[in-house]
């Protein structure tokens, strides 16, 4: 599951709390989520901050990252962190070392900060 909300609307940031609340109550136990911060192109709006959704996403043990549909930065990284956390839960053997969301974010955002800022 990816659950958005608008950088630049705090009402969409509080809400958040009772969607994951929603979902750790009704949903699989194993459920893959991961919480965005959308719109990270209207800095000047800004409303929320990076930090504020980091703590947000710690506090339920869940990734995060800023992303921005209109210029596109980490929206494709976002489904690819959640597809590979899907597919390794499916083909998961005992003696593979687990896939960690978080690391897979970090490493593509290390490879392509050479060519651009992904936050």
């Amino acid at each position: 599951l990816l659950l958005l909300y608008d950088i630049t609307r705090k009402s969409s940031f509080d809400n958040i709390r009772a969607w994951l609340t929603e979902i750790y109550e009704y949903a699989q136990k194993d459920v893959v989520i991961m919480l965005l911060g959308n719109k990270s192109d209207m800095t000047a709006e800004r409303v929320i901050t990076h930090e504020e959704g980091e703590k947000l996403a710690k506090e339920y043990g869940v990734p995060f990252m800023e992303t921005s549909a209109k210029t596109g930065v980490n929206v494709e990284l976002a489904f690819h962190a959640i597809a590979r956390e899907l597919k390794h839960r499916n083909l998961q053997h005992p003696h593979e070392p687990k896939f960690k969301i978080h690391d897979y974010i970090e490493s593509q955002k290390q490879k392509s900060s050479c060519c651009g800022s992904l936050a």
